[in-house]
Formats: C-alpha cells, sequence, structure tokens
C-alpha cells in the first residue's frame, strides 16, 4: 500500500470514528497510534475543528497513544478520569531467578504470537524484575490468560492493573555525533549504519528506514531536529541538534540513540 492510499485509509477510519460519535452520541477510540498516524489525525482534525479529543497511551511519556473522542457535553476532565474503562496495563512481576534476562523484544514477540495486531498493544516498559504493557481495556484479559501459558512466563506473577499503577520511565538513551555533509537522508543512515551510501541508499529502498514510522524512499530526504529515524538492523535515533565544524564546514549532527 503506498503513502497516499495509507493516509486516505486512516482518514477514512478516522471519519468513521466521528460520525459514530456524533449520530451515536458516544465515546469512542482508535486502536494505539504511531507518530506517523498521530501525525495525519492531528491534521484531519484540525481541519475539521474537532475539539472533543484527547490522545493518551496510559502514562505521561508513552509514545503510542490512542485517540479518544467524546460527545461535546462531557468534559476532557472526565474522560481522563475514566481512562482504565478503555486502556488497562498488564504487570509482569519476575522471579529472583529470571530477573534481568527478558528484553523488550523477549515480551512483544510474545505478545505478537497471541494473533493480536500490533495496533491493539501500546508501550512496553521493561524493567529489571518487571514489565509493564499497556493495552487496550477489551483485550487485557485475553493477553493476561494467555501469557500465563507461555513457558517462559510460567513461574512468573501477571495481573491487571489501574493505569496509575504504572511505574513509568523515561527512555533511556545514548547520545552520539555524526559527521555529514548535509541532512539528506541517505547521507544520515550512511553514517548510522557505517556503510558507503550506496549500501544506505539500499536500506533506504528495502524498507529498511523510517522517519517519524513512516516509511521513507527518497534519498535526498531533508531530514530535520526533531525527527525519530529507524534504521532495521541499527537502532532508533532522535535528531537532537546540528551545528557546523567551522574549520570543515561539516555538519555534526548530535543523535538521541534509544538503549
Amino acid at each position: 500500500m503506498n503513502t497516499t492510499e495509507n493516509e486516505k485509509l486512516i482518514i477514512a477510519k478516522l471519519d468513521d470514528k466521528i460520525r459514530n460519535c456524533k449520530t451515536k452520541n458516544k465515546i469512542v477510540n482508535t486502536e494505539f497510534l504511531n507518530l506517523y498516524q498521530k501525525q495525519i489525525i492531528q491534521k484531519r482534525l484540525n481541519e475539521l475543528k474537532i475539539n472533543n479529543y484527547i490522545f493518551n497511551g496510559g502514562f505521561e511519556e508513552a509514545e503510542s497513544k490512542i485517540l479518544i473522542i467524546y460527545p461535546e457535553k462531557l468534559d476532557k476532565e472526565i474522560i481522563e478520569k475514566n481512562l482504565d474503562n478503555i486502556i488497562n496495563a498488564i504487570r509482569i512481576e519476575l522471579p529472583n531467578e529470571l530477573k534481568g534476562k527478558y528484553k523488550h523484544g523477549d515480551y512483544l514477540s510474545s505478545l505478537m504470537r497471541l494473533g493480536l495486531v500490533r495496533e491493539r498493544i501500546g508501550d512496553i516498559i521493561v524493567y529489571e524484575n518487571e514489565a509493564y504493557i499497556v493495552v487496550l481495556r477489551e483485550n487485557s484479559e485475553y493477553i493476561k490468560n494467555y501469557l500465563k501459558d507461555f513457558t517462559k512466563f510460567k513461574k512468573t506473577k501477571i495481573e491487571i492493573i489501574k493505569l496509575e499503577e504504572i511505574n513509568s520511565k523515561s527512555p533511556e538513551m545514548q547520545e552520539i555525533d555524526i559527521y555529514t555533509n548535509s541532512m539528506r537522508l541517505d547521507s544520515i543512515v550512511s553514517e548510522i549504519a557505517k556503510c558507503s551510501r550506496s549500501k544506505a541508499e539500499e536500506l533506504i529502498k528495502n524498507e529498511r528506514v523510517s522517519i517519524n514510522c513512516k516509511y521513507e524512499y527518497k534519498l535526498s530526504k531533508q531530514v530535520n531536529v526533531g525527527d525519530i529515524i529507524i534504521v532495521r538492523g541499527c537502532g532508533k535515533y532522535i535528531i537532537n541538534n546540528k551545528r557546523e565544524n567551522p574549520k570543515t564546514k561539516r555538519l555534526i549532527i548530535n543523535l538521541k540513540k534509544y538503549i
């Protein structure tokens, strides 16, 4: 599906949600949205001058968020106080012998084996001895019960908790400087992946590079400060700032890498 078709589908689904909210006078919500989807939806909401909505991912630092549209007669505060009717969190507590052994990918791969699409699951917060998984309430019991059937979670304590009980944290990041002649995508990918420009071109054309959760195919695409770049196999980065080396005139780009 090309970009235009994908955007049209996102907008069509949003328009349907808005109609349902208005005609049936009820609260409606989407599945979890990535940054790219949220940008498209935000633009559409602005065009339609819709104000009775919130984005929420279960906790303040959440990256994946759902959109909740509510009847105009309701207040935003009422929706926020009753988020547990829409979003839940699952807490997995590890026994001593498993502490530090499970990473983000271990939890995500298990969740994907349940047959749910990724959009049904929000952020996953991982600590040495526990993890928190944000999910839609309608899926929370199913996920909890089926996770218990996996061998890796046999000895763990799994429970559904309220959002206020999430032990949230900001992502851990490492700062890195790269040196380029421009803010072109292929140039930056070449530095991130430590490869030639031709190899960077191959990565981009093979859908291994995304900007703000959207695959980008244009080699000369200008990357901006604040953009989030994912190079599959190399990690996830935020363009933190840029400056010019006064001697060489090359750009020094500061990246924050998710670790």
